[in-house]
C-alpha cells in the first residue's frame, strides 16, 4: 500500500496533472474520531475529528465510508462525484432521528461480537447507520473566496495644540525712601555796631549800639529714589507632529493603531496559504496577527484560507484585540460555515474590554 500511495504522490506531481486534482474534507459535529476508507483504501492513520483528502483524481466517483473509532457507533457510507478543481466538505452528524432501542441493539451486537458469537462482518452489515454524511459546501481550488477588501491605509497629520505665543516685556520697580529731620544745621553767627561821638566843646555826647543777632537754618525733608528694571521673554517649543491611520467613512472603537499595508498582507497571506497541513496554517497566522494590527476584513481573508471550522474560530477570537476596526468586526462572520461559530465568537467578544 505505501508503494501505491507513493505513486499516487509522484502523479499528483507531475506537471500537468494539479488542475485535475480535487480535495475532500471531512469532519464529526459532535467530535466523534473516525476512519475514512475509499475505494479500500484507509486514508488516516490515526483516528480524527476532521480529514482532509487532497489531490485526489477529478472527475471521479469514490465510494467512501467513515468508521468511527467507537465501535459502537457504527460507520456510514456515500458515494461522492467529484468534479475537476473543486474542495468538497461534507459534514458527518447523527441522523435527526434515533430511536432508544437502535442504541440497544447496537450495544447487545457489541456484547455478541466481545464473545466471539458471531463474526464482525456480519455485526457490521446488519448494524443500521445511525449517523448520515451531508454535504456542506464546494470551494473553487484556485480562486479565492470574496471577501471585502481592506482598505489603503490613510495618513493624516494631526497637529499638536498651538503652544503658548513669545511674551516679552519690560517691569519698571520705583522704590522711594523719604527721610525727614534736621540732619544738617547752618549758623549764621550775630554782629554788632557801636557808635560814639563825644564833643565837649559843643556839649555833644553820642552813644549808639546797634546788635544783628545770629541765625540757625534747619535741614529740609530728603528724597531718595530706586530705579529697577527687568526684562523677560520665553522660547515656544518646536511643534510636534504626529501620523495616525485614518480608515474612510469608519469612526468607531479601534483595537490597533495602524493595520498592515496591502503589500505586506499580500506576502504574509501567501506565506500562510503555501502550508500544508492545517495546524501550520493557524501557528503562523497568529505569528502574524501577533505583531502586526490587521483590518476586519483581512481577518476574514486569512480565515477562508481555513479549512476546519475550530480553526477559524480559534483565529478570529485570537485576532479580535489586535484589530484595527473592531467596530466592523461583524464580517469576519462571513468566513464561517455554522452559526453555531458565530454565536461563540459573539459570546467570546461580549467578555472582552470595552474600548
Amino acid at each position: 500500500m505505501k508503494k501505491l500511495l507513493f505513486f499516487l504522490l509522484i502523479i499528483a506531481n507531475a506537471p500537468g496533472v494539479s488542475a485535475q486534482k480535487s480535495n475532500l474534507v471531512f469532519f464529526a459535529e459532535n467530535g466523534e474520531p473516525f476512519y475514512i476508507v475509499m475505494n479500500g483504501l484507509r486514508y488516516n492513520e490515526q483516528p480524527q475529528t476532521n480529514v482532509k483528502l487532497e489531490g485526489l483524481t477529478a472527475p471521479a466517483t469514490y465510494k467512501v465510508k467513515a468508521i468511527f473509532d467507537d465501535a459502537t457507533l457504527g460507520q456510514v457510507t456515500k458515494t461522492i462525484p467529484l468534479e475537476a478543481g473543486v474542495e468538497y466538505t461534507y459534514n458527518i452528524r447523527l441522523k435527526k432521528k434515533t430511536e432508544i432501542g437502535q442504541a440497544v441493539k447496537r450495544a447487545g451486537r457489541q456484547v455478541k461480537r466481545d464473545m466471539n458469537m458471531i463474526d464482525s462482518s456480519e455485526v457490521d452489515a446488519e448494524q443500521p447507520e445511525i449517523y448520515v454524511m451531508r454535504f456542506v459546501s464546494e470551494t473553487p481550488l484556485y480562486t479565492a473566496a470574496p471577501v471585502p477588501v481592506a482598505p489603503a491605509p490613510t495618513a493624516v497629520v494631526v497637529q499638536s495644540p498651538p503652544p503658548p505665543q513669545p511674551v516679552r516685556g519690560t517691569v519698571t520697580q520705583t522704590t522711594t525712601v523719604q527721610t525727614t529731620g534736621t540732619p544738617n544745621a547752618v549758623v549764621t553767627p550775630g554782629a554788632g555796631v557801636n557808635m560814639s561821638v563825644n564833643d565837649p566843646e559843643m556839649g555833644v555826647n553820642f552813644n549808639m549800639s546797634v546788635g544783628v543777632p545770629g541765625t540757625v537754618t534747619t535741614g529740609s525733608t530728603q528724597v531718595q529714589q530706586t530705579t529697577t528694571t527687568t526684562t523677560y521673554s520665553n522660547t515656544p517649543p518646536p511643534v510636534q507632529q504626529q501620523q495616525v491611520y485614518v480608515m474612510p467613512g469608519y469612526n468607531g472603537p479601534v483595537g490597533c493603531p495602524w493595520p498592515m499595508d496591502q503589500a505586506s498582507f499580500n506576502s504574509a497571506i501567501g506565506t500562510i496559504n503555501n502550508q500544508t497541513f492545517e495546524d501550520n496554517k493557524l501557528q503562523i497566522a497568529k505569528q502574524v496577527i501577533g505583531s502586526n494590527c490587521v483590518t476586519s476584513a483581512q481577518v476574514a481573508q486569512i480565515m477562508g484560507g481555513f479549512t476546519f471550522e475550530e480553526s477559524k474560530l480559534d483565529f478570529a477570537k485570537f485576532a479580535y484585540g489586535r484589530t484595527f476596526d473592531i467596530g466592523n468586526y461583524f464580517v469576519v462572520n462571513n468566513a464561517f460555515t455554522f452559526s453555531s461559530s458565530v454565536d461563540e465568537l459573539n459570546d467570546y467578544i461580549a467578555t472582552q474590554p470595552r474600548r
